[in-house]
């Protein structure tokens, strides 16, 4: 029924983290601002969710890169750049998976309110700016191998002539 290739599934996970990643950092401002330690939490579960969802975009990433060698036109070094950032990404998505993680066992221990430990909840704030940061130059790389448009050198083509004399 469907042909899924591996750069077809790399293409399908890969959004998860650049967007999640963006959301769920909305989402722990929001909770700071409203002070909800529910909010909070769900924010927590978030970075843990990005911390999967890096895990299968890179996953899928080895096979993608494979197959993309073999294309004509296609820049190797394009993909080794894209490569690099990926795994910063995803290093520093596990790392603020894992602080977040982190930070609900401790809230799960608290048996007051369930909040979680500010400092927790300002450490995966600053790591939130690196992970969409990281993710964005990820995305934007990767997006260069098949996409020389996203390039501010890129070349515009001029729209075609009109012929005046028709009407």
């Amino acid at each position: 029924m469907f042909d899924f290739t591996p750069p077809h599934l790399h293409l399908l996970v890969n959004h998860f983290p650049v967007e999640g990643s963006i959301i769920v950092l909305a989402l722990l401002i929001y909770a700071m601002i409203r002070r909800s330690a529910e909010l909070k939490r769900i924010a927590l579960v978030g970075f843990i969710l990005l911390g999967v969802a890096a895990y299968v975009s890179d996953l899928t990433g080895g096979g993608a890169s494979r197959e993309m060698r073999n294309v004509p036109g296609i820049e190797r070094a394009l993909i080794k750049e894209h490569s690099a950032a990926a795994d910063w990404a995803k290093d520093i998505s596990y790392v603020f998976a894992v602080v977040a993680l982190v930070g609900l066992i401790l809230a799960w221990r608290n048996p007051t309110d369930k909040s979680p430990n500010k400092w927790i909840v300002i450490l995966c704030l600053i790591g939130g700016l690196f992970e969409v940061a990281t993710f964005a130059k990820t995305a934007y790389q990767g997006g260069l191998i098949r996409h020389p448009e996203i390039q501010s050198s890129f070349p515009v083509p001029a729209p075609p002539a009109t012929d005046s004399t028709k009407k």
